[in-house]
């Protein structure tokens, strides 16, 4: 998983956020010419055009596939390798396995945006090859592709937790994955099309899943990052200066759409640990803080003008902790950067955006909890690492993990030591 994540990551050419994470790199495998390139240059080259070694036989065996195209990829620090050992990963009977490959695909290579084929023959072989396959499988449940359904809309992912999950079938998947597979021949007009199709499908399927863990890499692959500024929220008139002793209220706020749960609630598990253990003052009343929890900078900004306003009338003379984790740090870090007062922000998972990296500052302190590596956020190719600073606190979890919402669980925090380690 932690491969995948990091091959998208380099197919999207994030150089400078991959060069912060060299030794979990080296870790995970990856050779020193892979290292030394960084993912340079790899977006100018199309998998599609010329590459020959796509395609997988119904009797391969998909794991000794999988290590002889690492080993290719290791070697060449080609671009094209990385694909070709993403579609064989793409037909792993592992659930979680085959979902983060087919996310880095998704993502890595922005299969959303790439063009049909030209009209004409280039379009006619897509049908003349594939016309009985999509009749006799892709229609069936839960495998139809995308273009096939009516709802498209944000219903498809924004619950933390679906109304009807979708039962992992790895001998359903395995099938279909090689009766397509095997029809990759090299055609820069057909092959795109073909691992679209399997790409979406089984992203679709997904996000279903009951495995949050699954669910959370088909939402960093379906959900575009955006990253940009959307507008500071202005500095709230006549703020109160904060009088010593007066830092009353701690708080937390949840991040987007896949991660908000009930953590973050009074009466949830995490908020009940650290209200019990660490912070007495944390926010247990009715009128707690939430957001909309959409993907987009605007709604980052919108709702940390609407924090400002509530921290005013809860807290007026400044916050304790702020807790947040994914893009609720964010939210917190623009509040803080208009004027909020906080004297600790502790991030949790939080993607380093350039909003997140300007809070580090004199005047605060920040406590940095994430995962050694964290695969959602490479899908997404997004910063793992704040700035180095006196008053930032990085604390990486020792054991490596996978879930991006281990950060706000009370059983890591206590296998971890988090709070002792953090000084909280």
């Amino acid at each position: 998983m932690c491969r995948a994540g990091a091959l998208s990551s380099l197919l999207q050419e994030a150089t400078a956020e991959m060069s912060e994470l060299t030794a979990e790199q080296r870790a995970l495998g990856f050779s020193d010419s892979i290292l030394e390139r960084g993912g340079r240059g790899w977006c100018e080259v199309d998998p599609f055009d010329g590459q020959t070694d796509f395609s997988i036989s119904p009797d391969e065996d998909l794991d000794e596939s999988r290590v002889r195209r690492w080993l290719d990829l290791n070697e060449t620090a080609d671009p094209r390798r990385a694909v070709g050992f993403l579609i064989a990963m793409l037909g792993s009977s592992l659930e979680r396995e085959s979902t983060a490959a087919a996310a880095a695909l998704w993502h890595g290579l922005g299969l959303q945006n790439r063009r049909w084929p030209p009209p004409g023959p280039p379009r006619w072989r897509i049908f003349e090859r594939l016309a009985f396959d999509l009749d006799d499988v892709l229609p069936d449940a839960p495998w139809g592709p995308w273009f096939w359904r009516r709802d498209q809309g944000p219903s498809l992912i924004d619950e933390e937790y679906p109304t009807e999950t979708i039962s992992w079938e790895p001998t359903a998947w395995r099938d279909l994955y090689l009766r397509l597979a095997f029809r990759l021949r090299g055609d820069r007009y057909i092959d795109p099309f073909i691992v679209s199709i399997l790409v979406r499908g089984r992203l679709d399927t997904a996000i279903g899943s009951p495995d949050p863990i699954t669910r959370s890499l088909a939402f960093a692959a379906l959900e575009p990052f955006d990253a940009g500024e959307g507008g500071y929220p202005p500095r709230p008139p006549e703020l109160p200066p904060t009088p010593p002793g007066g830092l009353a209220v701690s708080t937390m706020i949840h991040g987007t759409w896949g991660w908000k749960g009930d953590w973050w609630r009074p009466g949830g598990t995490f908020h009940q640990f650290i209200l019990g253990s660490h912070r007495p003052n944390l926010y247990a009343r009715g009128a707690k803080f939430s957001w909309s929890g959409a993907y987009s900078a605007k709604h980052r900004s919108l709702a940390a003008r609407d924090f400002q306003d509530w921290a005013n009338d809860v807290a007026p003379h400044g916050l304790q902790s702020v807790f947040g984790h994914s893009y609720g740090g964010e939210v917190a870090a623009r509040a803080a950067c208009a004027g909020t007062p906080i004297h600790e922000l502790v991030l949790l998972s939080t993607p380093v955006t350039n909003e997140v990296a300007r809070t580090v500052k004199p005047d605060m302190r920040i406590i940095d909890v994430r995962l050694r590596f964290d695969p959602v956020l490479a899908i997404a190719g997004a910063r793992q690492r704040l700035p180095k600073h006196s008053k930032a606190v990085e604390i990486l979890l020792d054991k490596w993990r996978l879930d991006h919402g281990a950060t706000h669980s009370e059983h890591v925090w206590r296998a971890e030591d988090i709070a002792r380690r953090a000084g909280i």
